[in-house]
């Protein structure tokens, strides 16, 4: 594990454990309040094809707690500062960009997956670029609430959305919505939903590989 050499987010980075040239990159992306330590608890369970990338939000609300940007709960639900979120959506390209560029990995198999507000992230980085072929939303927020404007092209690629139907966090309506907003913009969505609230469980995990290996094989 290494947060060497520099993006312009901080990362930690897991080689492939199976050597090969232009390996694919997985850019994981947290939920709020954590860092990029976090989601590298389910590496184990990864691919091993995969370089894996995780990324450290801009933002930061204390000493090892950063977000990709405010929230703020009302009776109506999560408010998102959309400009913070636009802001982010800057930096994490560029550091896509640099990822694929400093560890040679193949720039047509890159994966984006985020939880929670990450996951609202991933589906902007998959709005917003031509180049990601599988994008993967756990316990998501509508991306398209942190989204100023629809994308100007056609979209399309693949997307895994999954969600609890008991998170007390991110309504699994966030999840539904991500659905049928991604589908209307030309994704092909798969969506799964789980008896579990907001937390990624081995469930996840499984439907989360299931989704990578189809795709790399």
């Amino acid at each position: 594990m290494s947060d060497i050499p520099d993006l312009t987010l901080r990362h930690e980075a897991l080689a492939p454990r199976v050597a090969t040239t232009q390996p694919p990159l997985l850019v994981l992306l947290h939920g709020y309040g954590s860092n990029e330590e976090d989601l590298l608890q389910i590496a184990p369970y990864l691919p091993e094809q995969l370089h894996v990338v995780s990324l450290r939000a801009p933002f930061m609300l204390m000493p090892g707690s950063n977000a990709w940007f405010a929230i703020e709960p009302t009776t109506n639900g999560l408010m998102c500062d959309v400009t913070q979120a636009q802001q982010s959506l800057v930096v994490l390209n560029e550091s896509i960009d640099q990822a694929i560029r400093i560890y040679e990995t193949n720039p047509q198999q890159t994966f984006v997956a985020g939880f929670s507000q990450g996951g609202a992230m991933a589906g902007l980085v998959a709005m917003h670029r031509t180049d990601v072929c599988g994008t993967i939303i756990l316990s998501g927020i509508n991306p398209l609430e942190v989204s100023p404007t629809l994308p100007t092209r056609a979209c399309s690629g693949d997307v895994l959305i999954v969600h609890g139907i008991l998170d007390e966090v991110v309504s699994v309506t966030d999840g539904q919505n991500s659905r049928d907003a991604l589908r209307a913009l030309g994704f092909t969505v798969d969506y799964v939903e789980y008896p579990i609230g907001h937390t990624i469980d081995l469930r996840v995990i499984s439907t989360l590989i299931g989704f990578l290996n189809q795709r790399l094989s």
